[in-house]
Parts: structure tokens; sequence; C-alpha cells
């Protein structure tokens, strides 16, 4: 039984309400994020997933990658919701509305936990509330791929409700909450700390008990075991979609650091963990390099870090003697944040704030000893509900506010660089416009820039930056680049591809072949007919042109090489090689028909185009027209 001092408190709401004004605030607080659309990984995962649309069917579905054509992470329970939307015609605004109602349970969920916990009804609110406003919040509710956040969290919260529900946790709650664990890791992996989660959630309960932590595992030997068999089964499906491994890159800049940098860094993060939990005026999108660095031990903020933690720890232990309250902030936000902590090994990005979705259930547990200090008659109970009351109208602002910083990719990038113009992402956003507009050499200094602060270590930035490099003419450099991706990166044929092109444009038509070759072990679907639509041009080089024309006629079968120029335009020119004239003249019509008309006259085949020739090769970009009505077939 809960400590005699839980029944001092004096709720002024009830339990149904405490439960729906969280759900309710939160609705309301991110409507704004009604009017998104995609913004960055949404446009790869969810707008143009060929796996949402049918392709590869429910297997493709059931056992592919996070990101497509990829080895990417495994969250199928995630693309299951995606493709069941796309496949009723949802749009945008359907999506985004689907995980605003799911911030909306979770935020409920949040407060019946509490409830639950024996917690009063006003503080159950208020762990609800500031769960449901927190603008910490707004990439996991405002981005479209955020969902798989949102599922994870709702079903661990679900899971810890219904675990509470038995008092003593045997084979129904067992089952349950395995059920629950199986479903949460398949939408997404930080749903991995859950039966540490539930161990905090009994330490609570049992407050009134002398619980050591050996009696609490005892005690969850049913849970604890069926969450185990749970793990095994996502793990196993996640091996067959993925192989064995992380099945994630680290992020640029940590890739390459010492462990014991890596350590220093995951410390020196811990303050900015409670400041955005407590404060979060500043956020940002992406806060590596040069917003925040990758450090050693020696830094000021990693000294904080550890006096942070310790006093943490301390506060823990005293509570841990007393209501417990404290001491289950505290270890839920550390059991929760540790798969993303950068201790147990790098992941994608140094600081996610989407990563702080369920750790932030943690700040719930610090309000009923609030609420208890400010029980009746007590002189601090107007003064706390006063300043309660503005930092829910704060947060809620704050969080309102910012949904449009996730209105598309481009006010993403807009946000940040008005924020933290000192960002790689900003420096590298800038190249990329100017190199779309056609102006490579003002463009090389800006990717030089963000290749400075974080290394040449992100796959799409190198092959950009050498697509730059190429354009300008500076071979060299582009292709110590290029090879430097190809080893870094040996599951992407994007390197490989414009390696060969590059190689292929000096005249190295044989190094060119084995690039392709290597790159076309791991390969499949788009990437694998791009290996052939280069192998073709090497081969073309080599003059033997009844190879090039049978890989050529390969590649022209998928259709993203169909939809392009260049692939019809050399398909002309082998056919004119070969002596048929007539095919030729048909495929160069193809190859207009995908070009603006001030093209047209470019397009020749007498004298026959050099394999150097811009409109051949296709790695620079040209414009290209929607595919005819009729399309012919090679």
């Amino acid at each position: 039984m809960p400590p005699a001092r839980a029944r001092t408190f004096h709720p002024a709401v009830g339990r149904r309400t405490a439960v729906l004004v969280p759900a309710v605030l939160a609705a309301v607080v991110y409507a704004g994020a009604l009017r998104n659309g995609y913004a960055l990984d949404d446009e790869f995962i969810v707008a143009r997933n060929p796996v949402l649309r049918g392709e590869g069917g429910v297997r493709a579905l059931l056992l592919g990658a996070w990101w497509p054509g990829s080895h990417e992470l495994y969250r199928p329970l995630t693309l299951v919701s995606f493709a069941l939307e796309r496949a009723v015609g949802g749009s945008t605004l359907e999506m985004h509305a689907l995980n605003v109602v799911l911030h909306a349970a979770a935020a409920a969920l949040a407060a019946l936990l509490l409830l639950r916990l024996e917690a009063p009804p006003g503080a159950a609110l208020g762990a609800g509330a500031v769960f449901a406003v927190h603008p910490v919040h707004v990439e996991a509710v405002a981005n479209l791929v955020g969902r798989a956040e949102l599922l994870a969290a709702t079903l661990v919260l679900l899971a810890g409700t219904a675990y509470l529900g038995w008092r003593r946790p045997g084979a129904a709650a067992a089952g349950v909450v395995a059920a629950l664990y199986f479903a949460a890791l398949c939408a997404k992996e930080s749903a991995l700390p859950l039966p540490a989660l539930v161990l905090v959630l009994d330490a609570v309960r049992t407050r009134g008990e002398r619980t050591t932590a050996a009696r609490l595992v005892r005690r969850n030997l049913p849970v604890l075991g069926a969450c185990a068999g749970s793990l095994l089964a996502y793990l196993g499906l996640r091996v067959a979609a993925l192989g064995w491994g992380l099945g994630t890159e680290a992020a640029p800049y940590l890739r390459g650091i010492s462990t014991a940098e890596r350590m220093a860094t995951a410390v020196r993060l811990w303050p900015e963990y409670l400041r955005l939990l407590l404060w979060p005026r500043d956020l940002a999108a992406e806060w590596g390099p040069a917003v925040i660095e990758p450090v050693g031990w020696t830094h000021p903020l990693v000294w904080a870090g550890l006096l942070l933690g310790a006093a943490a720890a301390a506060g823990a232990l005293r509570s841990w003697r007393g209501g417990r309250w404290a001491a289950a902030a505290v270890l839920w936000f550390a059991a929760a944040a540790f798969p993303v902590s950068q201790i147990p090994f790098p992941v994608g990005t140094l600081l996610p704030e989407r990563s702080l979705y369920l750790p932030s259930v943690a700040l719930g547990f610090l309000l009923p000893p609030l609420v208890a200090a400010a029980g009746a008659g007590s002189t601090l109970r107007r003064p706390l509900a006063a300043l309660g009351a503005l930092l829910l109208a704060l947060g809620a602002l704050r969080a309102w506010g910012r949904t449009a910083a996730w209105r598309s990719t481009a006010a993403v990038y807009d946000t940040l660089a008005a924020e933290h113009r000192e960002s790689w992402w900003v420096d590298w956003r800038a190249g990329q416009i100017l190199a779309m507009s056609g102006r490579a050499l003002e463009a090389e200094p800006w990717f030089r820039s963000a290749v400075g602060k974080v290394g040449a270590n992100d796959l799409r930035m190198d092959v950009e930056y050498a697509a730059v490099l190429m354009t300008l003419g500076r071979y060299g450099p582009a292709e110590s680049l290029l090879r430097h991706a190809v080893d870094a990166f040996p599951r992407s044929s994007a390197p490989a591809v414009l390696l060969a092109s590059l190689l292929v444009e000096t005249g190295r038509h044989r190094e060119a072949l084995a690039v392709l070759a290597r790159a076309e072990r791991t390969a499949a679907g788009h990437a694998a007919a791009e290996i052939r639509d280069r192998r073709a041009l090497a081969l073309d080089g080599l003059g033997a042109v009844g190879p090039a024309l049978a890989e050529r006629r390969l590649a022209l079968q998928d259709r993203g090489v169909r939809a392009s120029a260049h692939g019809w335009y050399h398909y002309a020119r082998l056919l004119t090689e070969a002596g048929d004239t007539a095919a030729a003249a048909a495929a160069l019509d193809s190859a207009r028909a995908r070009l603006p008309p001030a093209v047209h006259p470019l397009l020749r085949l007498d004298p026959l185009p050099p394999l150097t020739a811009p409109l051949l090769r296709g790695w620079r970009g040209v414009p290209a027209a929607p595919l005819p009505a009729a399309e012919p077939t090679p």
C-alpha cells in the first residue's frame, strides 16, 4: 500500500477529467500540424516509398527496411499504418490528423499511468497536461515519420497502464504486456526499454513496502520472461529483414571518433536533456556541428554533465527511501533515453528531439510531491498553481508556433538557418540550392564548409559534392571523395554509380566496370538498373556494342531509367552504331519527348555524340518531361 501521506492530497478534479483534459489539450495545441505537408524524411519514407504504393506486396511491407532500398532500421507496424492510409487515398491532412490523435492518446495515458499509481487526480492531470503541450514533442507530432515515436510510446504507456491493473504480475499481465511490447518494437526501437520501465512502475506502486531491486525482479519474472520472448521474436524478424547488425548508420560526425570521445559527448548532452525538458525555448531539427560538437573529457560541459548525473543519482537514492516519485523520474528517463544516448552505440543524430518523447513522461513523476507540498492550507498552493499555469501556457504557445517549422522541407531548413546559422545542415542546404540552380562554382564553398564540419561521412552529401566537383571539372578531388564513399558505404550503389560516370568521363572504362561489378553485389531494383545504365556506357566506350545494347535494354526496363532522356539518347547512339537507323530514330524521339523543346536541337545522331556529351551521360541534372501517354518498349 502507498504511504499514509499520499492520502493527504486534496484533488480538485475528478479522475475522468484528469484523463480527458490532457487529450483535448494535446489535440488543440498541435492542431496546427494539420496544415503540414511532407518534410525531410517524410519525402523518402512516405511520399516516394514504392512499398507504400504496393510494390513488392505484403512481404516487402512486413520484411522491408524503414528506409526504401536500404538496410536502415525496421519499423513494419508504422509502415503498415502509412500503407493503409495510402490505400484509402489518405491525404497529408489525414496522415497528420492520425499523428495528433496518437499524441492525444499518449497524453491521456500519461495521466492514467499516474492515476493507476494512486497519484491524486490533480497531479495526474498536471502530468498529462505537461506531456500534451511540451514543445520538445513538436518534431515527433508535426513530422509524419514521427509516427514511429508516437506509436511506440503509446503502446508502451498502454502496456504500463495495463500492467498496473494487476496487483500481482502473473500470467495474464505477462501475456498482455508481452503482446504490446512486440507491437511497440515493431513501431520503433525506442520501445526496447519497456521491461525496465515496468520495474520502475512496480517500484513506485510498492513504495510503501521495503522493496529491493532484486525483489522487484523476482516479482516480475513472468512479465520479464514473456517480454524476452517478444524481443527474440522481434529480433528474428529484424534479422530476416535487415540481416545482422544495428541496421543504422552513425551520424557523420560520430563516425571514426573514439569510444572515449563518444562517451564524453554522451555525458556532455546531459545538461542539454535537462534544458530541453525544463526550458525548451531553443529547439532545432539538427543539433550536430557546429551547434553542438563531439567533445573530449576535458570539456567543461562534460564535467557539468557528471555533476548533474551525480546530483540526479543522489536525489533518486534519497527518494527511493520515501515516496519514490523522484527516483521514478530519474530511472524512467535514464532507461527510456538509454538506446539513443550515444552510450551503447552511436546513432544517426546527436540529439534527436523526437527521441525525448517517451523519456519526457518522467516529468509527470515529479508532480505528486509538488501537489503534496501545495496541499490544502499551504502558503505555496496559489503561487505554485499560478506558476504551473504560466509554464503550461508558455509551453502551449511555443509548441503551437513551432509546428509550422515542420510544414515542409524548405520550412525546416529556413527555420534552422534563422536560428542556427552555424549548423552544417545550413551549409549543405545552401550548396544544394545553388547546385540545383546551375551555380556550381558558388555551391562548392558551401559544400566544402559542410564537409569540413562533419567529415566526408554523409553519403548523400558526399555524392552531391562530388557531382558539383565533376561539373567544375575537378575530377581528382571528386574521385577521392567518391572512392571514400564507396568504401564507407558498401551497401549503397549511389557513390559507385557516380564514380563509374567519372571514370567513363575520363576514358577509364575498365575501371568503371570493376567499380560497378563490386556495387552490383548488394544492389537491387532501381539501383541495379542504374548500374546497368552505367555499364552500358562503359561497354560502349570499350567498343563492345552488342553487350552494351543488351545492358541498355535491361536498364530501360526500369521505370526510373525509362523516364530519363539520357537512357534513350544512349540507346539511339548504340542502335546507330549497330546500323539500325530506324530504331535509332524512334529512340531519339523518345529522348526528345522527355526534354523541353529548347533542348531538342542538341540531340543529334550525326555526327555520333561522344560518350562525354552531358546529355548522354546523365549524371549532370537535366529537366525531365512527364512520360508520354504511349511510350515505346525497348
